[in-house]
């Protein structure tokens, strides 16, 4: 690693291109080859095969930004120069949409364009000189197609006679939701004693909490740092296996915060890296206020598919959750539409006497 030098900037780059351009001086300033970022990222608890990279840094469209996230940490970048380079992204990614709704092809990601792969005859980003003499050992594998993307955000396409009746059916669905509240909205615990709730049921008090997710019965937790350069996402993992301690804090204005206590590195919050607004982008634990929105939370009572509660991004408003209601332990905690009884959207509160029991190896 070349860390006598400054990494390069992202914020030189002013279309995709460009983007594209940065990420391979980061590669070639990381003095990583292939086979070395892919092992880093696995070291890292990701997974960065080669052909994706060599994909990446060949395409003229912008990366998904969960992409990038992995392989800037790869390459050896910072909690806050991560921040700064997924900044960039979002607002390239901003700026290609044109006022009356067009996107920019030479800016707009693979999910916009409706293309998983690059554009026929786009041209490569140019490697250094050093870059080539590093690879010379290891031929760059055979360029494939990223998985597929989560899709983006949806844009209203219908004129005003379909706006009219997607309105009269969320109102119908408003007076449904309504009626149900009626019904039984006393707090209860379940047999292990989380707080669990009925639709319109207080939040929990302040305090240690394990959060549990209900479909997977996982709690919330960090992966103990590979080097201090990694940032602390959020996954789900054995309850008793979480790390640092989680508590609640209330804020003002119906919103809460999801405060840690790490070991080493003090108070934190989780948040939307980035504050980012995709669909898709993932909780971290960083140091508090430096997201503003991204981690604040509203919590909100629901009862499908089973007692609990959304946690809701106070930026995007959309819900926390595990996609596709995966099980897997480590997965990604990450914010999602949210959806009545979609499973991975419900957490449940399990308090902790006398702080979260957090792993300090």
């Amino acid at each position: 690693m070349a860390d006598a030098d400054r990494a390069p900037d992202p914020r030189r780059a002013r279309n995709a291109r460009e983007f594209i351009a940065e990420l391979q001086a980061l590669k070639d300033w990381s003095r990583l080859t292939y086979r070395e970022l892919a092992a880093r990222a696995d070291a890292l608890g990701e997974v960065l095969p080669r052909s994706t990279v060599a994909n990446m840094l060949g395409r003229a469209t912008l990366p998904r930004e969960e992409l990038v996230a992995v392989f800037v940490r790869a390459c050896g970048v910072g909690p806050a120069e991560l921040t700064v380079w997924l900044a960039v992204r979002k607002d390239l990614a901003t700026r290609a949409t044109e006022p009356d709704g067009a996107v920019d092809a030479a800016t707009a990601t693979p999910s916009e364009e409706g293309e998983p792969g690059p554009a026929s005859g786009s041209s490569s980003a140019p490697s250094s000189p050093s870059a080539e003499a590093a690879e010379a050992a290891e031929p760059a594998p055979p360029a494939e197609a990223d998985p597929p993307a989560e899709p983006g955000p949806r844009r209203s396409r219908l004129p005003m006679l379909g706006a009219a009746l997607g309105l009269t059916v969320v109102v119908a669905a408003a007076a449904v939701l309504a009626w149900r509240t009626h019904d039984d909205g006393d707090d209860r615990s379940d047999a292990s004693g989380s707080v669990a709730a009925s639709s319109g049921s207080p939040a929990p008090e302040p305090g240690k909490y394990r959060i549990r997710a209900v479909h997977s019965s996982l709690c919330l937790s960090e992966r103990p740092a590979v080097d201090k350069k990694s940032i602390a996402w959020v996954y789900q993992a054995p309850c008793a296996e979480v790390f640092p301690a989680f508590s609640l804090e209330r804020l003002d204005d119906g919103l809460w915060r999801i405060a840690t206590l790490h070991p080493s590195e003090g108070p934190g919050c989780s948040g939307i890296m980035g504050q980012s607004k995709a669909e898709g982008a993932w909780l971290g634990d960083d140091y508090c206020e430096s997201r503003g929105a991204a981690e604040e939370f509203r919590l909100e009572a629901v009862d499908r598919p089973a007692e609990g509660f959304r946690l809701r991004p106070a930026h995007t408003d959309l819900c926390l959750g595990l996609p596709d209601g995966t099980t897997r332990r480590w997965a990604h905690v990450v914010q999602l539409p949210c959806r009545s009884g979609a499973p991975g959207q419900v957490f449940r509160f399990d308090p902790v006497d006398s702080g979260a029991k957090g792993r300090t190896e």
